[in-house]
């Protein structure tokens, strides 16, 4: 079986500060709200995967509880930056809960669907190694693993545009399989979400329900 980790920051911690000067700050936090729980949403009804929930801080796990649409294991983030939290989620979802393979997403990439994690899983699945899904900004929204590739997470510049390509070629010099799958784009600024709210005109109803919610009617 796959695992999929959500990595989540609890809406009562500062986050998205680059939307600041465009939003207030409780239509900041109705936001962060939105798009943790449109994230949730979406993984919890992905057919055949176990949900799992890593939170910062590490004492909010109770907080996340009320953005869940069903029981899932919440459990602390660990790790000094970006890198060391996402293997250490990894190295427990794989060396330690012994799943055949795990995915790890955040929350501020509200078109994901349950199509981008099956695509993710279908390849961990018939071709295992890692699979990871480009974000615009030169990230990822999504990585995948069939076994902990630590060397994947160091001597990476978090939030930069060289992410992706960075990651892509340790994993060439490494001799690891990497693909990508489709991509998608995160919210970090006031352009990212008037693009987001031309893009969910298109979009059906049951995508990002929450967060256009919040969308309707905000001026930024």
């Amino acid at each position: 079986m796959i695992a999929v980790g959500v990595m989540a920051r609890a809406p009562s911690a500062p986050g998205k500060t680059r939307l600041a000067a465009g939003l207030s700050e409780p239509r900041l936090r109705d936001l962060r709200e939105a798009l943790l729980a449109d994230t949730l949403g979406t993984i919890c009804s992905v057919a055949h995967v176990q949900p799992f929930v890593f939170v910062t801080p590490a004492d909010a796990g109770g907080e996340i509880l009320q953005y869940l649409p069903r029981e899932v294991p919440v459990r602390p983030q660990r790790g000094d930056d970006l890198g060391a939290r996402m293997r250490n989620a990894l190295v427990e979802l794989i060396e330690v809960e012994g799943f055949d393979a795990a995915v790890l997403v955040g929350t501020d990439t509200p078109l994901i669907t349950t199509e981008h994690i099956e695509e993710a899983t279908v390849l961990l699945r018939t071709r295992g190694g890692v699979v990871l899904g480009p974000a615009d900004d030169g990230g990822y929204y999504l990585i995948g693993m069939t076994r902990v590739f630590p060397e994947l997470f160091a001597g990476i510049e978090w939030g930069s545009d060289s992410v992706l390509m960075d990651t892509m070629r340790i994993g060439e010099r490494r001799r690891i399989d990497v693909c990508l799958i489709r991509g998608a784009y995160d919210i970090d600024t006031i352009d990212d979400l008037r693009r987001l709210e031309h893009d969910l005109e298109l979009e059906p109803p049951q995508v990002a329900p929450q967060t256009r919610r919040v969308l309707k009617g905000t001026e930024y």
